[in-house]
């Protein structure tokens, strides 16, 4: 089966893969060789890649959407960062002014639910980097 990894600023995993595990809107799930056609919005989340032969490739995924068809798992994603790569010092950080951020904006209000979803973004990096 092959994967592909895409967000507006280019690939970020190409190859062939044993399974994919995917934050999908309505709950998380896992593509396997010969799964059924779909085409899936996801959520923020944690996106798991299982290559033959290599440890699990975990990414911090902020949305998106997903088809799967013939073999092929296509992932457009808003933003996909591996792991390894997430510089958790810089997230804690933005963590912190966000925490204040929503607490500053009356609920329900644009600004509130941009500074919620964007605390949610840098949760899920902090998560998926193990923190």
């Amino acid at each position: 089966m092959k994967a592909h990894i895409l967000t507006p600023t280019g690939p970020v995993f190409e190859g062939d893969v044993e399974g994919i595990r995917l934050p999908g809107a309505n709950g998380g799930f896992e593509v396997l060789k010969d799964h059924a056609p779909l085409v899936s919005i996801m959520d923020i989340g944690k996106l798991v890649v299982r290559v033959p032969e290599k440890p699990e490739q975990s990414y911090a995924i902020s949305g998106g959407f997903t088809e799967i068809k013939d073999n092929n798992v296509i992932v457009m994603a808003e933003e996909a960062i591996p792991s390894d790569q997430i510089d958790t010092e810089a997230e804690r950080v933005k963590e912190s002014e966000l925490e204040a951020e929503v607490k500053k904006h009356k609920i329900f209000t644009d600004e509130h639910k941009r500074a919620r979803r964007s605390l949610r973004i840098v949760k899920n990096r902090l998560k998926v980097a193990g923190i």
